[in-house]
C-alpha cells in the first residue's frame, strides 16, 4: 500500500511518506467521496491528468476514485463539491450510528490525538461487546468497546 494524498490537501514534497504516527492537519477540507488515501502498490505511483491552463501538476492517481465515482470532475466542479461539506464533523456516539451514515466520510481519533483512521464509512456491525465499523481504505473494522464510551471517538461529515 501507498499514500495517496487527495488533490484539494497541499503537495507533499517530493518523495515524502507518512510516518507511521502522521496524521492529516485539522484544518485540511476532507478529501473528495470515494477517494482512497492508501492504495495498492501495482498502481503506478503518479498519474497525470490532461488539462488546460498551468495550474500544476496533479499529486495522486487517477484510478484512485471509487469505480463508481464516474468521470473526474471538470474545472470547478471539485472546489464546489468540497464547499458544498460542512466545514467541522460531527462527534457521534458509535452506538447511535446508523444507516444514514453508510457513505458518509468520517475520521476515527484515538485517546493520544495522535492516530487518526479516515475513510469513507462502508459498514457497521455490533455486538454485546463493541460496536465495530468498517471504513474504505482501512483493513480490519475499529473496534468501539462498549465498556470504555468516547475512546475512540468517531467524527463524521453530515
Amino acid at each position: 500500500m501507498r499514500y495517496n494524498p487527495p488533490p484539494n490537501w497541499p503537495k507533499p514534497p517530493k518523495g515524502w511518506e507518512p510516518h507511521p504516527d502522521w496524521s492529516p492537519d485539522p484544518s485540511w477540507p476532507p478529501p473528495p467521496q470515494g477517494w482512497r488515501l492508501w492504495i495498492e502498490d501495482e498502481v503506478p505511483a503518479v498519474g497525470r491528468l490532461e488539462h488546460d491552463g498551468d495550474d500544476g501538476e496533479y499529486f495522486g492517481d487517477e484510478n484512485a476514485w471509487a469505480d463508481d465515482a464516474g468521470p473526474a470532475p471538470v474545472d470547478g466542479e471539485l472546489d464546489a463539491a468540497v464547499s458544498a461539506l460542512p466545514p467541522h464533523p460531527t462527534e457521534v456516539a458509535p452506538a447511535d450510528l446508523a444507516v444514514q451514515h453508510l457513505g458518509r466520510y468520517a475520521t476515527v481519533k484515538w485517546d493520544d490525538e495522535r492516530q487518526y483512521a479516515i475513510g469513507t464509512i462502508l459498514a457497521v456491525s455490533a455486538d454485546a461487546d463493541a460496536v465495530r465499523l468498517t471504513l474504505d481504505g482501512v483493513n480490519d473494522p475499529i473496534a468501539f468497546p462498549r465498556d470504555t464510551p468516547g475512546s475512540p471517538r468517531l467524527l463524521v461529515w453530515m
